[in-house]
């Protein structure tokens, strides 16, 4: 085991850590506490540069433990895009600790004392003992059973310092500006129904659906479901989907949809309703009427189940169509059964049977 005293006047992390991260070629979990707001904190800054960065490899897997709270929530929604994030109460306070590919064990504890420029000094602990490291892993296993995951801990927070609304907004404009503003500020989730074709080519040619594709890049599970009319409008959409944003899944329905609405369902948290006025037009604020922008639990819920409904629907239909299509293949060709029987003793090849 090393110890080293290490001051953060610098505004980074210890340099030793830092290599350690950028080595990192598997996983790495880390507890942190505290987890400041996003930008008043060095370590949750370059923490989103590394997980942000070139030094981020696409296959390592992040796994993150803090106590979130209203104060830091930019923080941990920020965080959730990048790595999966657990919320833990009553966490050691003022200390953070790393494991890292199983093979290193780094803890970072504040003092009291401060350097001569009233810098804050940081107690850091290095080990790479295999006993000692299996220990802490499986004390950071049990704390993650016990943890919430940190969308549901988010949706909580939110849900508690806002006071829930339903709005009505007559201004097309608008609608446009809050649909833009939610995909931007998503941390996990994005579900869109465009309930006429029209709604997603007017989608495409607003911006929207480039901000979707933003989204999915940076880890936001994104679901677009289309209503069709016929396969031709299936085949043109999803190409122009899948050209520019191939992290976006896309469904089609042809179930006839109760009314022309195109529904923006984010975090689980937010709803945007925007009925359709006149289909003909090319942009949102011609074609848009009334919109309805709401938090509310009960509305967003329903909006939710409206939505997973329809995908499933839309699975079926799908479904059906590859069958329809596989019997349609064989239907007329003449096939017959045979049997094969093997002499299992003598290790022959199998003789068909008539």
């Amino acid at each position: 085991m090393l110890f080293a005293a290490v001051t953060d006047n610098q505004n980074s992390y210890d340099p030793l850590l830092w290599r350690l991260l950028s080595s990192a070629s598997k996983k790495i979990d880390c507890c942190l506490d505290p987890l400041p707001e996003l930008g008043s904190s060095s370590q949750t800054k370059e923490l989103m540069e590394f997980l942000t960065g070139p030094r981020k490899k696409k296959e390592l897997k992040l796994r993150i433990i803090a106590n979130i709270t209203k104060d830091n929530l930019a923080a941990s929604k920020q965080l959730l895009k990048y790595a999966d994030l657990y919320h833990a109460e009553g966490i050691i306070a003022d200390s953070s600790f790393y494991i890292i590919d199983d093979s290193a064990y780094v803890y970072l504890a504040a003092e009291e004392e401060t350097g001569q420029r009233g810098e804050q000094l940081h107690r850091v602990l290095l080990s790479k003992h295999p006993q000692f490291i299996r220990m802490q892993q499986y004390l950071l296993e049990n704390l993650v059973s016990r943890a919430i995951p940190a969308k549901e801990k988010i949706s909580g927070i939110e849900r508690g310092i806002r006071s829930e609304f339903i709005e009505t907004i007559r201004e097309p404009s608008r609608m446009l500006y809050l649909a833009k503003e939610l995909v931007r500020s998503s941390a996990y989730e994005i579900l869109v129904l465009f309930s006429t074709i029209n709604s997603f080519y007017r989608a495409e040619n607003d911006g929207i659906l480039d901000l979707l594709g933003e989204a999915s890049s940076r880890g936001v599970g994104v679901r677009v479901l289309i209503k069709i009319d016929d396969e031709s409008m299936k085949d043109a959409s999803k190409q122009k989907i899948k050209q520019k944003h191939d992290r976006i899944n896309v469904a089609f329905i042809e179930k006839s949809v109760r009314s022309k609405i195109t529904t923006f369902i984010i975090d689980q948290t937010y709803s945007l309703a925007a009925e359709v006025g006149d289909d003909s037009k090319n942009t949102f604020s011609a074609a848009t009427g009334l919109s309805t922008y709401s938090n509310s639990e009960s509305t967003v819920f329903t909006y939710y189940s409206m939505f997973e409904n329809l995908w499933i629907q839309a699975e079926l239909e799908w479904q059906s169509k590859v069958k329809h299509a596989y019997f349609h293949i064989f239907k007329g060709q003449k096939l017959r059964n045979e049997v094969y029987k093997r002499d299992w003793a003598s290790g022959g090849a199998p003789d068909k049977a008539d």
